[in-house]
């Protein structure tokens, strides 16, 4: 698939190039500065272009972006929209989108995932994996039919059938996201929720290729056939997560779920740092030098949630020896909330940004988001940081000490670890400082409620018999709740005896609870949490 996709970007490539010379138009090149955006923070001989985008389809919050092995570039918006971007004048930057197909008109939602199959186009959502296909060459899709059925269905918004990659052996791979957190989970009887699960070429066979798995939006194979993807941290997992897949095996998410199987975890081969919230990867083709990045594996960033307007891309480095794989992570651009990736048939780096959305990720009214262009620029070598400086602190010893004592005095302890494994009714604290400012954590600690992760929410639960208990959904099936209350003491609750569930928008973390502090004791404890 790979070696496919790789030919037709050469093959593109080169009749761009000579249709250029044939017809003496300008170089491409000179369009760019137009649409150049200098606010984004680049590392490398490259330049980032907006794409202009203002005919044909709204851009509303794009969650996909995937090249087409005859080079068409495909988008999807979060409401539904499939399209691809096309450069109507020629001049080198894409600035329309013709709709393909509209998953609401065949009353499907959320195409957290697109793959290629010659011209069949592949489109995971919330309940079915479909197959949209242009018989007519109109470059609109005339006919689609379910391709696979068999996802467990959940109204919950993050519950969606993502990061579809077809494997060297023509099965289709995919991700089921968790549903371990959520008091509502569907009825799952095949247990698929949390898995990587394949799928034969006719969509009649699957099988799971990975179990404990959190909240995976990217995957992706190198040329050696391997799959490497990226898992987000929380719900056990320490870290941003890359990992290889190693079938059969368990990767740490959810151990209630699979206690009686297994008896320990597939540590990840690499911890990812340069953001928060890995969404979409690809590996560069080694064919594609761009700035001395062939082979490397690309990595989309989201950043923190809705409330900190951050994210980015980097690459990593991928080497192969006798002992497994060597890594390195570097930077390659600061632009916020990123959700896939792809290179384009000319070699250049397109990103998607999904922009401003609700809390649960739906799009909002407004048009919002869009999509980048990163070209590399032989011109800009040596112009560009290639590293990030990252500012070392050093805090004194005595408030670090104040510090930690007031993180005891003030119940901090009570709800969040530091040691980057202990699952407490609050997020884990370790890494914090690498994560978040001062000013970031600041505000987290005054205003906990406005930016709670989602397997963080509060669910009050009323029984049948009136007792009401509040606190974190820690594991969830069809038959019973597992809930943490306050004191981290973890309740198993039967969901026959329930009389109802609801979401409290309203963290469990109290406010105001610096108050009585002297500025230097809230110094003392920013710095103490900075230092873990």
């Amino acid at each position: 698939m790979q070696n496919w996709t790789t030919l037709a970007r050469q093959i593109l490539s080169l009749a761009f190039f000579a249709i250029s010379l044939i017809v003496g138009c300008s170089s491409p090149t000179s369009t760019y500065s137009e649409y150049e955006d200098t606010t984004a923070t680049v590392y490398g001989p490259y330049r980032m272009i907006k794409l202009p985008i203002q005919k044909g389809v709204t851009i509303l919050n794009p969650i996909q972006l995937a090249l087409s092995p005859g080079g068409t570039l495909y988008g999807a918006n979060q409401s539904g929209e499939i399209y691809t971007l096309i450069d109507s004048d020629g001049d080198g930057i894409e600035d329309e989108a013709k709709l393909f197909a509209d998953l609401n008109e065949v009353g499907l939602r959320s195409p957290a995932g697109l793959e290629f199959r010659g011209d069949t186009v592949y489109v995971g959502t919330s309940s079915e994996i479909r197959i949209f296909l242009d018989r007519d060459q109109d470059n609109k899709s005339d006919t689609s039919w379910t391709f696979f059925d068999k996802i467990p269905v959940s109204e919950h918004p993050y519950e969606w059938s993502s990061a579809l990659r077809f494997g060297p052996d023509g099965w289709l791979y995919f991700v089921l996201t968790t549903d371990s957190w959520n008091p509502g989970a569907s009825p799952d009887p095949m247990g698929l929720r949390g898995s990587i699960v394949k799928v034969s070429p006719d969509g009649r066979e699957f099988e799971l290729v990975a179990m404990g798995i959190r909240s995976i939006h990217g995957m992706d194979f190198n040329t050696t056939g391997d799959l490497f993807f990226a898992d987000n941290k929380g719900g056990g997992n320490p870290t941003e997560e890359l990992n290889l897949l190693q079938v059969g095996k368990f990767y740490g998410h959810n151990p209630m779920k699979y206690e009686e199987k297994f008896t320990e975890a597939i540590p990840p081969i690499f911890s990812l740092e340069h953001e928060l919230a890995p969404s979409g990867i690809e590996f560069n083709s080694l064919e594609n030098k761009f700035g001395g990045t062939a082979g490397n594996l690309f990595v989309a960033y989201y950043g923190p949630s809705e409330r900190w307007n951050r994210g980015g891309v980097a690459r990593v480095t991928v080497q192969k020896t006798n002992d497994g794989y060597q890594f390195e992570e570097l930077p390659v651009a600061d632009i916020p909330k990123l959700s896939d990736l792809a290179f384009g048939s000319d070699g250049s780096l397109y990103l998607a940004q999904h922009g401003i959305s609700d809390y649960w990720y739906n799009p909002i009214e407004t048009k919002t988001g869009g999509f980048y262009k990163l070209i590399y620029d032989p011109t800009k070598e040596g112009k560009h940081p290639t590293k990030r400086e990252i500012k070392k602190e050093s805090f004194p010893e005595a408030s670090l000490e104040n510090g930690k004592q007031l993180f005891v005095f003030r119940a901090c302890s009570a709800c969040h670890g530091v040691d980057g494994e202990s699952d407490l009714i609050g997020p884990n604290l370790k890494g914090a400082g690498k994560e978040f400012s001062q000013e970031e954590l600041l505000e987290e600690i005054n205003a906990p409620s406005n930016r709670i992760k989602a397997s963080m929410i509060a669910t009050r639960i009323t029984m049948k018999d009136g007792k009401v208990l509040l606190g974190r959904i820690v594991y969830s099936d069809s038959s019973q709740i597992s809930i943490m209350l306050v004191g981290n003491h973890i309740v198993q609750i039967q969901k026959s005896d329930i009389e109802k569930t609801e979401e409290e928008l309203k963290s469990l973390m109290y406010e105001n609870l610096l108050v009585g502090l002297s500025e230097k004791e809230v110094k003392d404890l920013l710095n103490y949490i900075s230092s873990l």
